[in-house]
């Protein structure tokens, strides 16, 4: 698993800030329900989202997603967006880092 760094404080806006946290929660909420909480690929996913807000994109975040078959396609589609502002600036601005507090 490669990781490439972003600088989140640059990158996201409050929105996109809120909408990782609406992610994760709907994630852990799944996780809960099938009794698999921050187990196997749903957990891994998990640290790979809150990852985000430290600025790293986990490369296989998405093969992930898409690979926990109980994640609704509209939940997978809201990663994907987050993913592909990431990437974009990433390819754009080359990697940077997130100053962390």
């Amino acid at each position: 698993m490669a990781h490439y760094r972003f600088n989140r404080h640059q990158l996201f806006t409050q929105e996109d800030t809120s909408e990782v946290l609406a992610i994760i929660k709907d994630v852990d909420t799944i996780a809960i329900f099938n009794d698999s909480y921050m187990e196997g690929p749903i957990g891994e996913l998990t640290n790979m989202l809150y990852g985000l807000f430290d600025g790293y994109l986990y490369d296989n975040i998405l093969t992930t997603a898409a690979g926990i078959i109980d994640l609704p396609m509209d939940l997978i589609r809201r990663i994907e967006a987050i993913v592909d502002k990431c990437t974009n600036d990433i390819l754009t601005n080359g990697q940077s880092e997130t100053v962390v507090f």
